[in-house]
């Protein structure tokens, strides 16, 4: 687990560099003076870089959580890709819209480019689970019960009244005394 950690880790913080840098490249990153009246100002470098790396644990975190359950690299990260999309995509542009009074259009747009990279930060998680050797998970035995089962004491098998016909019958005794 700890090698699929160090594996994770910096995959998924390149690839929300390299998504950042193309949103930059092609003109699409959001505008931070849309976002405040006075002007909007950038963040330096090492915050990004800072948010990355939080974001990369706890996708990581994630991950981990729900390949516990089900053991599928694939599909736990393309789950865990999908599950934080929900909170990045969807959420953040309704919250922002709606706290900025800003019009929906762009924001919109922006929810699709994330699901591509929450898409893509899942592959790269169950790449990473691959290559640390993160196999399926077996399910243990189960844990003993704190404790013991009462055990049902079975009656004691009672003889027959009267013994089967392939055994001679002896006679009963006559009472001593007489």
């Amino acid at each position: 687990m700890r090698r699929f950690v160090f594996l994770s880790l910096p995959l998924l913080i390149l690839a929300m560099g390299l998504f950042h840098f193309a949103l930059e490249a092609t003109g699409k990153a959001p505008d931070p003076s849309a976002l405040a009246p006075s002007g909007g100002r950038v963040l330096p470098q090492w915050v990004a870089l800072a948010t990355w790396t939080l974001e990369a644990l706890g996708l990581s975190a994630l991950f981990l959580l729900i390949h516990a359950r089900n053991g599928l690299r694939w599909v736990s990260g393309l789950l865990t890709g999908w599950i934080a999309w929900v909170f990045r995509g969807p959420l953040l542009v309704v919250t922002v819209v709606e706290l900025a009074d800003l019009p929906p259009g762009p924001w919109w747009s922006m929810v699709f480019e994330w699901w591509i990279l929450y898409s893509a930060c899942g592959l790269l998680l169950g790449a990473a689970a691959a290559a640390a050797g993160l196999g399926p998970v077996t399910n243990p035995a189960p844990a003993p019960l704190p404790f013991p089962e009462r055990v049902r004491e079975e009656e004691p098998e009672q003889e027959p009244a009267e013994p089967p016909a392939s055994q001679p019958v002896s006679p009963p005794e006559a009472p001593a005394g007489s």
